[in-house]
């Protein structure tokens, strides 16, 4: 059993990494490194508003990266295929990472792990630390 829980720690290592490094990177950056896998950007467009997103496809889950209008990325969410895995993950983060309760969230290389369960789809949300919430 414990070798289904390390083999799932890495992949989420894996995915927190690269969530982590999508951060504060530009769209095509991060459209580059992730070029083996499967992508869908969306552009939304209402009056002078402008977002983009990209969506980067895993074997089990789904990264999420949101830029802002200058297509510098300010968000990343994982969302896992499967809500039983939330909890693997939720205890590996546990694990690895220190834990804030005034930012609630964990916090590693200035940026913010947190549970995101706003949606019907439960997974994490990775955001910079601001330098005024440190």
């Amino acid at each position: 059993m414990e070798n289904i829980h390390q083999g799932k720690y890495k992949t989420y290592s894996e995915q927190i990494t690269l969530g982590r490094l999508a951060i504060n990177a530009s769209l095509q950056t991060v459209k580059s490194v992730f070029l083996s896998r499967e992508q869908y950007e969306i552009l939304y467009s209402y009056k002078d508003k402008k977002e983009t997103s990209l969506e980067i496809r895993f074997d089990s889950s789904t990264l999420v990266c949101l830029f802002d209008y200058n297509n510098m990325c300010e968000g990343v969410y994982l969302f896992l295929d499967d809500v039983v895995d939330i909890t693997y993950c939720i205890e590996y983060c546990n694990r690895t990472y220190p834990s804030d309760a005034v930012l609630q969230g964990w916090v590693v290389n200035n940026c913010l792990i947190r549970l995101n369960t706003d949606n019907k789809e439960c997974g994490l949300l990775i955001l910079p630390i601001k330098k005024g919430n440190e």
